[in-house]
Parts: C-alpha cells; sequence; structure tokens
C-alpha cells in the first residue's frame, strides 16, 4: 500500500467523529429519500386504484342500466331487482333478478354440469338458483323443473277471471301452460332456512309477469373507471336520468379519493423539493467536512503533495463515507417499509448514482480550494 492509501485509511479511522458524521448524513438523507418514494409509490397506486361506487337506487330501467355500463366511464356493473310477491313451486318466496352473485351469497354453489356462476347470471334463459334448504323442502335437486309463477298467477293467466277453463282443464294445467317450468341450476349450500332464489337479469323478457314491461331495477352499481372523469360522469348520468319516466336516485361519494389524491399531489410537490434538498446537502456538507480539515491538507501539501492527491485522498473518504451510509439508509427502508424492490430499485439507484456525484463535486471542489492556496498560508491555516 503507498503512503496515500495508508493516509486514507488513517484519515478515516483517526477523525472516526467526522467520518461517522459524513455516514450518518448520507444514511439520514437517504432514509429521507427512500421512505418518501415508497410513500409516493404507494400514494400513486392508492389514488390510481381506489374504487368509486356510482349508484342508481329507485328504479332505473334495465336498459338504461346496459347502455350506463358500456358508456366507457364505468365497469362491473351489478344489477338488482326483487320479485318480492313470487312464488316457488306454489308457495312464497322472494326471488332476486341479478348478474352477480358475490354481492349476496357468500356461501358455496353446487351447479348443474355445463353451468357456473357467469354463464347462469348472463343467460337469456330462464334458469333457477336455490338454496339448500328450500331445495331440500321440495325435495329438488339439479336439473329438476321448478314451477316459479307471481301470488297472483291466477288472475293474470285467466285474462282477470275472462277466460272461463276448458271442460276438463285444472287450475294447474292452465297454469302450466302459461307459465313455463324452470330449470334448477345451481344450489348454494346453506343449514339457515332461507326462502329466497334467484335468476339472472338478462333473462327479464321471459318472466315479465315477475318484472314488468319496463324492468326497472331496485339498484344499479358501477365502479368508475377514471377518477379524473368523475364530473363528467355526474354530468352524463345525470343526462340519462332525465330520460327517465321514475326519479332514480343517483350517489356517487369521492371524499374518500379526493383525499387521497391531495395526499398524492402534495407528495408529487414535495419529491423533487427533497430530492434537491437531500442532493444540495449532500454535496454542500461533505465539502464543509473537507474545508474543516484545510489544516491537515496544509500539512500534507508541506510534505510535497501534489493538488491532485490532495483532492484525491479527501474526496474519495468523503466518497466512501456517503456510499456505505446511502447503503445502510436504504437497507433502513426496505427493513422498515417492506416495498417491492423491483419499484423501488431504479430510483434508488438513481439517487445514489446522483448524490455520490453531488458528494464528490462538493467535498473535490472544497479540497482543490483548501489545496490550491500558498504553503506558507497553508501552514498557518487553523481548522
Amino acid at each position: 500500500m503507498n503512503w496515500s492509501g495508508r493516509y486514507l485509511s488513517r484519515l478515516l479511522l483517526r477523525n472516526f467523529g467526522r467520518s461517522f458524521l459524513s455516514l450518518l448524513l448520507a444514511a439520514l438523507l437517504a432514509f429521507a429519500f427512500g421512505t418518501l418514494t415508497v410513500l409516493r409509490g404507494i400514494y400513486t397506486e392508492l389514488y390510481q386504484n381506489v374504487e368509486i361506487k356510482a349508484d342508481f337506487s329507485g328504479g332505473l330501467s334495465y336498459r338504461r342500466a346496459l347502455k350506463i355500463a358500456e358508456s366507457g366511464y364505468v365497469r362491473n356493473p351489478y344489477y338488482e331487482y326483487t320479485a318480492q310477491d313470487a312464488m316457488v313451486e306454489m308457495e312464497k318466496a322472494t326471488i332476486i333478478l341479478t348478474n352477480r352473485l358475490d354481492k349476496l351469497v357468500t356461501e358455496p354453489v353446487v351447479w348443474l354440469p355445463g353451468w357456473d356462476e357467469e354463464t347462469a347470471l348472463n343467460t337469456k334463459e330462464r334458469i333457477l338458483i336455490l338454496y339448500s334448504t328450500h331445495a331440500d323442502k321440495f325435495g329438488l335437486q339439479l336439473g329438476d323443473m321448478v314451477r316459479v309463477n307471481e301470488l297472483d298467477w291466477w288472475n293474470n293467466v285467466t285474462s282477470m277471471g275472462l277466460d272461463p277453463l276448458k271442460p276438463g282443464e285444472t287450475d294447474m294445467d292452465r297454469r302450466d301452460a302459461r307459465r313455463p317450468f324452470v330449470p334448477l341450476v345451481g344450489i348454494i349450500r346453506t343449514e339457515n332456512p332461507r326462502e329466497i332464489a334467484f335468476m339472472p337479469a338478462e333473462a327479464w323478457q321471459k318472466v315479465l309477469f315477475l318484472v314488468g314491461a319496463n324492468f326497472q331495477l331496485d339498484l344499479a352499481e358501477y365502479t368508475l373507471n377514471d377518477y379524473h372523469k368523475a364530473a363528467e360522469f355526474t354530468a352524463y348520468a345525470k343526462g340519462e336520468l332525465e330520460k327517465e319516466q321514475t326519479a332514480v336516485r343517483f350517489k356517487m361519494d369521492t371524499s374518500y379519493a379526493d383525499r387521497i389524491y391531495k395526499i398524492h399531489q402534495l407528495i408529487e410537490t414535495l419529491y423533487p423539493l427533497t430530492i434537491a434538498a437531500a442532493l444540495f446537502l449532500g454535496g454542500v456538507l461533505p465539502g464543509l467536512t473537507v474545508l474543516h480539515a484545510s489544516r491537515q491538507i496544509s500539512v500534507i501539501r508541506a510534505l510535497g503533495a501534489k493538488i491532485g492527491k490532495c483532492v484525491g485522498i479527501y474526496t474519495l473518504a468523503q466518497l466512501l463515507c456517503a456510499l456505505f451510509g446511502l447503503i445502510l439508509g436504504f437497507l433502513m427502508v426496505i427493513l422498515t417499509q417492506h416495498p417491492d424492490l423491483s419499484s423501488v430499485l431504479k430510483p434508488f439507484g438513481i439517487y445514489l448514482a446522483a448524490h455520490l456525484a453531488a458528494c464528490a463535486l462538493g467535498s473535490g471542489v472544497f479540497a482543490w480550494l483548501c489545496a490550491r492556496k500558498h504553503v506558507l498560508a497553508q501552514l498557518q491555516a487553523k481548522e
């Protein structure tokens, strides 16, 4: 090891306090930058993925609901209509027409071969899904044909009593002729007695006796695609509701998304300022540390060391402290914040290179300013 290497190691060890402060400074700046980077990623993802629900209740027509779903503003539509005055196997029951079971059912569903939730809830054919307690009550199994009709089926199928029964025709004959049976394609496993049945909303035109000719939903719910188009979608929705015959209620709460977005904007504003401040401190403070050691520089200059050698030794000493400090700071961020390494590796690498460059520039300039003085002036210099 030549004298410059020995002097460098002695400089770092004998001035351990200064070396430790330089290392600590770099670690704190890296930790601050890393923490803010992680928070920036979290809030960017939060605001981009926050779910804003748009609800239409009180009688939105199904056709209008489908049009809104295809507008490009929303996704994941959910429709719900509850037929209270319904009958299953000639006993009163509640039948819900919907396009999704996940909002209403948490229990497992056993499907008839060839059927699943997606096909069953999007078919235009009449099909039925029952709770197991309800199916067991009537002795029904998957694939059985089930009677489904409205409570006032007799008046409806006989045209309000103006169409009398034919000779030998029974009430059930008339009912079965006007109200075809519905196949049971799904059974929801449960231990709790629940007399609720489900049918696909898409099949509404084949069960007009339950929903009426206009089929007005109790609830239509959507997820907004883009937070920034909330106001635009509100205007669009109100325009569509003006075409409805009933007073449909529209609700869309963006308050939570607004708070997330404001925090995101604040972080985006602070992020470049934080980087600039960190790089400024990462360049100036190591330079001041070198300036504080001007008397030592004067000694080795008097002993014959060249200006470039002095600048190189003191700059390298600060770079080594900064490098270990930066690595320590980033390790602290990873251990405390647990970020996705693939998302922070690039910004951490860029900042590390920028910080080392600022450190090299700052300490190098101050070391050069100290080393270029006349030797006699250097010997008289005080720390």
